[in-house]
């Protein structure tokens, strides 16, 4: 069987047919992109508290915490930006709690965008709240409604280099307006947009504990990329924990 691998989502109001109501969204291509290369999507919505959280990481073999709004300052001390949007509570409490369950259980680790913003408050860092204030361009931001290109520069020296081993600068898909200030603890950097902002993050067993040796943060967005090796990646790591998890479990 694929290795499960839960996606977090949207808690929005949504339409369907004649419908109109709250629901748990996701885009498409999160889920696209897991099935297609070796997974099998989970979707996760918010409002859980920290054990359903725990709970729900333990039975996964991979975890992607996915894009989304911006997280309220308050979660690593900072005032609120003008151009940061209003918190959503429930979103940020569950992404911070299956992040934390992912790192103490040792479940390979994916964070798209925001998911990645979210692995670096989790860890003590902070973030730029709108990065036009200082890089003085928009290349981060993309249209209003899709996303853009800008080029990242990634670490020979990471785990992201064997996997996306390109050298020099290589265009991604991007949609931000924040971004990576203060690292947190056990996060290194390794990979940059041209004028230097912070676009991978990662860590292994030695830093953050687990067994897990994929934990990594990416600020663009793969997942409308045509190049399909972070998924795969990942779920070969998920792959990896299910073999092991069923050599552990005692069988019936």
């Amino acid at each position: 069987m694929r290795p499960s691998i839960g996606i977090t989502t949207y808690d929005d109001e949504a339409s369907w047919g004649l419908w109109r109501a709250r629901a748990a969204m996701l885009p498409w291509p999160y889920v696209d992109s897991v099935r297609r290369n070796g997974g099998r999507p989970v979707l996760l919505p918010p409002g859980g508290d920290d054990d359903e959280a725990r709970a729900t990481v333990a039975g996964l073999d991979g975890l992607i915490v996915a894009g989304g709004p911006d997280i309220d300052p308050g979660r690593y001390g900072a005032a609120r930006h003008p151009k940061t949007q209003p918190p959503v509570p429930e979103r940020d409490a569950w992404d911070l709690a299956v992040t934390a369950s992912a790192l103490s259980l040792g479940v390979p680790l994916l964070a798209i965008c925001r998911g990645m913003q979210v692995l670096n408050v989790l860890r003590g860092g902070t973030l730029h709240q709108h990065v036009q204030d200082i890089a003085g361009h928009a290349r981060h931001d993309g249209p209003d409604a899709g996303f853009g290109l800008h080029k990242v520069r990634i670490s020979r020296d990471s785990m992201l280099a064997g996997i996306l081993p390109e050298g020099g600068y290589i265009d991604m898909p991007t949609h931000h307006h924040q971004a990576v200030d203060l690292l947190g603890d056990g996060l290194k950097a390794v990979a940059w947009e041209e004028d230097g902002l912070i676009e991978a993050v990662e860590a292994g067993p030695s830093e953050l504990g687990g067994f897990s040796g994929f934990v990594l943060g990416v600020q663009w967005h793969p997942e409308r990329h045509d190049d399909p090796r972070l998924f795969t990646a990942l779920a070969s790591a998920a792959a990896e924990r299910a073999a092991l998890r069923a050599l552990l479990e005692p069988t019936a």
